[in-house]
């Protein structure tokens, strides 16, 4: 393996901890804010990845006419 991938899988490993570790923290602070957010936030996550589905669907599709 690379240096240079290497260096990506501890920043990627690194960033991920710091995430979990400030959304234990932010959850502990005020429930009820991070709840609704991360509510808010995955229910754009899934309208967006349905979007993005179905105009690959529909990309892949057309190609074939």
């Amino acid at each position: 393996m690379s240096a240079k991938n290497t260096l990506a899988r501890k920043a990627a490993k690194t960033a991920a901890k710091h995430t979990a570790h400030g959304t234990a923290s932010k959850l502990k602070r005020d429930p009820m804010r991070t709840a609704t957010l991360l509510s808010v936030g995955g229910a754009l996550g899934a309208v967006a990845g349905w979007m993005a589905g179905r105009t690959a669907a529909s990309a892949s599709a057309g190609a074939g006419s």
